[in-house]
């Protein structure tokens, strides 16, 4: 049996003075398709704030213990081989992340972040 892929493929990473940028690429080979839909293969929503969350720990030097979610909205599916704009702004002062997934500059997804003090 092969391990399968559950991360995205960087493209570009650029930090940003409250956030970051990030360029990505979903594998076809995503673990996360599996029986998600068979057939019709689309990135479940939970693994796109996983993985929002996993490059503010990374890259944001945030230790986010997440209070609840906010504003989510989820546009449009996502498909393996989809190219993704990740967005990720830091607002202190609500002790907020703010995060947009894109593809071809349309929104797939977007919500915030609420973090525990």
């Amino acid at each position: 049996m092969t391990a399968l892929t559950t991360q995205p493929e960087e493209l570009s990473l650029r930090e940003r003075p409250r956030g970051l940028a990030v360029k990505m690429r979903v594998p076809a080979d995503l673990g996360w398709f599996r029986g998600h839909f068979p057939g019709t293969p689309i990135l479940p929503g939970v693994v796109q704030l996983a993985w929002a969350i996993a490059y503010a720990r990374r890259h944001l030097g945030l230790d986010p213990t997440v209070e609840r979610v906010t504003g989510l909205k989820f546009l449009r599916v996502v498909r393996p081989g989809a190219e993704l704009d990740l967005d990720l702004e830091w607002v202190p002062q609500e002790r907020a992340l703010r995060f947009e997934y894109r593809e071809a500059a349309v929104t797939c997804s977007s919500g915030r972040f609420l973090l525990a003090r």
